[in-house]
C-alpha cells in the first residue's frame, strides 16, 4: 500500500517510516512528497493541514489524521506521540482502495445470414424455394472404449522449494534481520557517542557514588562537579552538558530555583534533569515536575534502578543528537 504524508515534520517522518518498517499484515511504501492518483492512502499532521488532502481525491476513510487530539472530523485518528503498535493497529485495519470498474466492451452481435428477398415469380411459374447451402457435417464416429488397467496415483515426493515452505515464518526472516540490522547499528551509533554530564550535590560521596555508576555505561563520560545551585548555574552558563544530576537539597538556593533557572536558559530547553532527594514525598516529585525535572531518583541510589533511568536518558539525548546532526 503506497502512503503519502503531508506537513509531517523531519524527524516524525524518519519515526513513522521505522514503524511502518515492523508491519507484518501488510507492505508499506512511504512519500513525503506524494501526487494525487498515486497513493492509496494520505497520512495528515495537525488538523489544520486537513484542507491540503481535498485535491487527492481520497475518501475520508483513507485520509489519517496524526494529531495529539481527536479530529473534529470523521478521519481515522494516529495519536502524537506515535506507539508502533496504535500506528500499525489503525493502518493495518485500513481497507485498500478497490479499483475503478472499467466497462466492458460488449461483444460484437453475432453475424447473421441475410436472407435474399424472394424474387416475385413470373406469371404461370412457380417459385423454386431457396435452400440453405451449408453443406452438413457427418457425426463422428465414437472410438471404442478400451478398459485400462488400473494406475496407482504416486504423490510427488517434496523438492527444495516445498521443504523451504515448511518453515511458516521464512517470509518473516528478512524483515526480522533488517529489524535486527538498524537496532544493531543504533546501539553502535549509541555507544560511540561521548557524554559531557554535570553533578550538582553538596555531598562528596554522592557526587563519588554517581560518577562510578554513570563509569558503568559504555559510553565515554565526562563528569563535572557543582557542590551548590549557584555553582551550577555559573558552570552550565559557560559549558555544555548532556544531562545534568540536581540535588534538591543544597545550600543557598534549592534545587527547585536551580532547576527553574535552568530551564530558563534557550540552551537548557531541552536538556534532561535528574533530581535527586532523599525524601520521598510524592510532594517533591511534583513539585520537580513544575520546575522543569525530567524524571527522579530516591537516595540512596539503588544501581539497578539508577542504570534503568540512565539508560532511558542516554537513549534521549542520542536521538536529539543524531536529529541535531541530520538537521545540520
Amino acid at each position: 500500500m503506497k502512503i503519502g504524508t503531508l506537513a509531517f515534520p523531519a524527524d516524525q517522518q524518519r519515526k513513522l517510516e521505522r514503524i511502518l518498517n515492523l508491519s507484518r499484515a501488510r507492505t508499506y511504501e512511504l512519500t513525503d512528497t506524494p501526487q494525487p492518483g498515486q497513493v492509496d492512502l494520505l497520512v495528515v499532521f495537525g488538523e489544520a493541514s486537513l484542507p491540503l488532502a481535498g485535491s487527492f481525491n481520497l475518501p475520508d476513510s483513507h485520509v489519517v489524521l496524526a494529531d495529539r487530539s481527536a479530529p473534529s472530523a470523521s478521519h481515522p485518528h494516529l495519536k502524537v506521540p506515535f506507539i508502533s503498535s496504535r500506528v500499525l493497529r489503525v493502518l493495518d485495519a485500513i481497507a485498500p482502495l478497490e479499483p475503478e470498474p472499467q466497462p466492458v466492451p460488449e461483444p460484437p452481435a453475432a453475424s447473421q445470414a441475410q436472407e435474399a428477398p424472394a424474387q416475385p415469380a413470373s406469371p404461370g411459374q412457380e417459385s423454386t424455394p431457396v435452400q440453405d447451402r451449408t453443406p452438413e457435417t457427418p457425426a463422428p464416429t465414437p472410438e471404442p472404449v478400451i478398459p485400462s488397467a488400473p494406475v496407482h496415483e504416486r504423490k510427488p515426493e517434496p523438492g527444495p522449494a516445498a521443504k523451504a515452505d515448511d518453515n511458516p515464518f521464512s517470509k518473516y526472516e528478512s524483515r526480522i534481520a533488517e529489524v535486527q540490522a538498524q537496532q544493531a547499528q543504533q546501539a553502535a551509533d549509541a555507544s560511540a557517542m561521548e557524554y559531557s554530564v554535570l553533578v550538582v550535590d553538596d555531598s562528596a560521596p554522592m557526587q563519588q557514588v554517581l560518577a562510578k555508576e554513570l563509569s558503568k555505561l559504555e559510553q565515554k563520560i565526562n563528569v563535572d562537579f557543582a557542590d551548590d545551585g549557584e555553582t551550577a548555574l555559573e558552570k552550565v552558563a559557560a559549558n555544555h552538558y548532556d544531562f545534568i544530576f540536581l540535588d534538591i537539597m543544597m545550600p543557598g538556593i534549592d534545587g527547585f530555583e536551580t532547576c527553574t533557572q535552568m530551564r530558563a536558559m534557550p540552551a537548557l530547553k531541552k536538556t534532561p534533569i535528574i533530581m535527586l532527594s532523599s525524601k520521598t514525598s510524592p510532594l517533591d516529585e511534583v513539585k520537580g515536575i513544575m520546575a522543569g525535572s525530567s524524571t527522579y531518583l530516591t537516595k540512596p541510589i539503588n544501581p539497578e534502578e539508577f542504570q534503568k533511568v540512565i539508560k532511558r536518558v542516554s537513549r534521549w539525548v542520542s536521538e536529539f543528537q543524531a536529529n541535531r546532526n541530520q538537521a545540520q
